[in-house]
């Protein structure tokens, strides 16, 4: 993955997705190629949701840690308030505990992070790990203060906690995310709307 040319995805690139996706996706589930070891997803080719085609999303090399000044402080909770997403951090601690891995505990800010970015996805009618306005995974988690992403997966179209966490483990590459070991926390968020109706994001953390 590191061979990728790394290329900038446009606003006018972004804005012919939404527009592809407003113009007829169906509701069928789908899975946003995942992001992983602190890179930046790039646009490089186009494959099939429903009737629509939609750019996939490999990763270049790029260092998370010229992004920030790491941030020291600790937002730590038992679980999430939210049952939903508090199904999804158990289900991803049971598979941890499968695989031999720590589980993993739930940071504020990283529940912020993926909870904005999956209610801006159903609100604007898009399905990227870059935003709109072109963010990546590592600018909305250091917005909220967290300097440490390991990782992120996006769902779309799944109506539950073990429907969303099935896709993503049937999914080598989300699966590698949820798995994981060198990761220790996460964040968990949902957004309703748009054509898929229900938009997912798990983003990961080191500390």
């Amino acid at each position: 993955m590191g061979t990728t040319p790394t290329r900038q995805i446009s606003a006018a690139m972004a804005a012919a997705l939404a527009a592809t996706l407003l113009a007829g996706v169906g509701a069928s589930p789908a899975l946003g190629a995942p992001t992983s070891g602190r890179r930046i997803p790039v646009a490089t080719s186009a494959r099939t949701l429903g009737t629509a085609a939609v750019p996939s999303f490999t990763l270049a090399g790029r260092s998370f840690g010229t992004m920030a000044t790491p941030v020291r402080r600790v937002v730590r909770t038992s679980v999430p308030s939210d049952p939903v997403t508090a199904q999804v951090v158990r289900l991803v601690n049971v598979a941890r505990a499968d695989a031999g891995c720590a589980p993993l505990h739930v940071d504020a800010r990283l529940a912020t992070a993926a909870r904005l970015h999956s209610e801006d996805m159903a609100k604007r009618s898009y399905f990227s790990h870059t935003s709109l306005d072109g963010r990546s995974p590592w600018d909305r988690m250091t917005a909220q203060g967290y300097a440490y992403g390991s990782g992120e997966n996006i769902a779309a179209g799944y109506s539950t906690p073990e429907a969303v966490m099935n896709g993503w483990m049937k999914s080598s590459g989300h699966r590698a995310n949820i798995l994981n070991c060198s990761s220790s926390a996460i964040g968990v968020g949902v957004g309703k709307g748009g054509p898929y109706g229900t938009y997912w994001t798990q983003d990961f953390g080191t500390r």
